[in-house]
């Protein structure tokens, strides 16, 4: 019977609760962070944005860009079209590329959501997938190393990427997994329960037998 004082174990909240065993209790569980997917997609969106605007003012009305209208009236000429023709073409232009920028930006979503990196007491798990499930897994016996990496930039932002090791040469043990926050809080965790798992028990105390009279 579990002790009253007994913390209450995490619920699986992005792992599939039912994949765990009976013994076995989740350590973490975590995306990528989005800082490794989105601020790319995100930057290209503003600058194209802007690009946009500064195309669409000279057909709206709208206060113009010097820099920018000139850029346009040289084009003009260089082709030999109205100034009105090539504005068109550049907005039709940017709308083109702000429409890809958007595809990106949703594949770099669906790649966030669909994996799931989680430590229990017994396994290092990879979940993939949005409706479908596949796992990975590395038995946490057989885990030989963890190796964190990180750049400037992402010790700066709080995340990097993380290699296990294994026995077996394991798929997941040649992976790199990007993207993970915290990374050092990740492989202490794997570590610790490496060792719990490899470690033999405690012998039990016993008292010495009374001496004989």
């Amino acid at each position: 019977m579990a002790s009253p004082t007994a913390a209450p174990r995490a619920m699986p909240r992005l792992l599939k609760a039912t994949y765990l065993a009976d013994q076995e209790f989740l350590l973490q569980e975590t995306r990528a962070t989005a800082l490794f997917y989105f601020p790319g997609p995100i930057v290209w969106l503003i600058i194209l944005g802007f690009l946009l605007l500064f195309s669409a003012a000279p057909i709206y009305g709208l206060p113009q860009l010097s820099p920018w209208t000139g850029i346009l009236t040289w084009l003009a000429g260089f082709i030999h079209q109205s100034n009105h023709t090539v504005e068109m073409w550049a907005v039709y232009f940017f709308l083109f590329l702000i429409a890809l920028v958007l595809i990106r930006l949703l594949i770099r979503y669906l790649r966030w959501i669909r994996t799931v990196y989680a430590v229990t007491n017994r396994r290092v798990i990879v979940q993939r997938g949005i409706l479908g499930r596949d796992f990975d897994q590395i038995p946490i016996t057989q885990v030989r190393g963890v190796d964190v990496h990180q750049t400037f930039a992402q010790r700066l932002l709080g995340y990097g990427t993380v290699r296990v090791s294994s026995e077996g040469g394991s798929r997941l043990g040649n992976e790199d997994w990007l993207g993970i926050p915290k990374p050092f809080r990740f492989q202490k965790l794997i570590e610790n329960a490496t060792i719990a798992a490899t470690s033999p028990p405690p012998t039990q105390w016993m008292p010495p037998p009374p001496p004989i009279s």
